[in-house]
């Protein structure tokens, strides 16, 4: 059984929602993606938001989405979306949840053959390469100073994953 909820962080296409289920149907608790929540408060695709009102306006909903999802208590697995480490509200937001937070660790050039640049990727038009390179430069350190646990992912599969993040919370919860 669940005692805390488990945060999943790491760029865009890095298997967060993927383990995120797993880890929730193993677990028998709730799964909640930020990016659903954004768009249950925006009532639109975070494409539409980006084109429409600018990527502040999608921080400022990914915020609110954080906020959201912490106010309830009861433990679950949470996707929170590769950006929002960027805000020290949300950082703090997550920090304060008394949450494990798994990093899930994936090099640029392995997300090349994950993503699809589409519907609600907007960040990743143009030259996604370059993009996913200099948000992997920016973030990594976020990423690290949140991480419970850092996991590899590119060398290991789904269910590998799934099974580090168990073991570790098992691990956490017998101390």
């Amino acid at each position: 059984m669940l005692t805390r909820s488990i945060v999943l962080i790491g760029l865009t296409g890095s298997g967060k929602t993927t383990v995120g289920k797993r880890l929730a149907k193993q677990l028998n608790c709730s799964f909640i993606d930020s990016d659903d929540v954004v768009l249950q408060l925006a009532g639109k695709s975070v494409r539409d938001i980006f084109e429409q009102q600018g990527e502040q306006a999608f921080r400022d909903l990914e915020s609110r989405a954080l906020e959201a999802i912490f106010a309830d208590h009861s433990p679950k697995v949470i996707a929170a979306a590769g950006g929002s480490v960027l805000a020290e509200s949300n950082r703090q937001v997550i920090t304060n949840s008394d949450s494990t937070v798994v990093w899930l660790d994936v090099e640029p050039s392995n997300l090349l053959r994950r993503v699809t640049v589409g519907s609600h990727r907007p960040l990743l038009d143009g030259d996604t390469s370059a993009t996913l390179t200099a948000m992997s430069a920016e973030r990594r350190s976020l990423y690290a100073q949140l991480a419970d646990l850092q996991i590899d992912a590119n060398v290991h599969d789904i269910n590998q994953v799934v099974r580090t993040v168990l073991d570790h919370v098992a691990k956490r919860d017998n101390k």
